[in-house]
């Protein structure tokens, strides 16, 4: 894949839990063919634009899968809305509420982006075919296959089941809003049981 294509992947499979820029994709890329664990070629069919295409060499797959046998870290967290929502506290309560109403805003057309995803993914599974809003992902991931390949469908059902976190996160946050923006508004903790 080319820089471009890893930058495209990131948009349509992991933006719901991972991003990257180009100025973090290219230097990585080339630390990993200075290290030797990936090539780096000209595409043949890129033409006059000298299209660079890596891939990863023996080394680097191996350094892959230890890396996934590893241990996770925990999620290191940079929520700027709960940053902004925490030094409200010096604040009007209507400032509080008002950021709390946006980001309510904000959640829910995510929620609705990821949940069109999530039918066209869960569409794809289903019928084995491949949706004609997948056709960009498709050529990022060189399927060349009109059919999909066992390979291929297990792809999709990781991408998948990683979207179906993102939706859980998505309707939290929600819930949290739902949950804080009354006790905020009237100063009151709900009655606990």
């Amino acid at each position: 894949m080319s820089g471009y294509d890893i930058k495209k992947l990131v948009e349509v499979g992991l933006r719901y839990f991972w991003s990257e820029s180009y100025g973090q994709i290219f230097p990585t890329l080339n630390r990993l063919v200075d290290d030797g664990l990936a090539t780096r070629r000209i595409d043949p069919k890129s033409g006059g634009r000298r299209r660079q295409v890596y891939a990863a060499t023996g080394a680097g797959r191996r350094v892959f899968k230890e890396w996934l046998r590893q241990p996770t870290d925990l999620p290191r967290l940079r929520d700027e809305l709960k940053l902004k929502f925490f030094l409200t506290s010096r604040s009007e309560s209507g400032e509080g509420v008002r950021l709390l109403e946006e980001y309510r805003e904000q959640q829910l057309e995510h929620l609705a982006i990821l949940k069109e995803s999530q039918v066209i993914l869960a569409s794809a599974l289903q019928d084995t075919g491949m949706p004609e809003e997948l056709h960009e992902l498709q050529k990022t991931l060189d399927w060349r296959d009109s059919d999909m390949t066992d390979e291929q469908s297990h792809e999709l059902l990781v991408f998948y089941l990683t979207l179906r976190s993102g939706i859980l996160v998505a309707e939290a946050r929600v819930a949290w809003v739902e949950e804080v923006l009354p006790i905020l508004q009237t100063g009151q903790l709900p009655e606990t049981s």
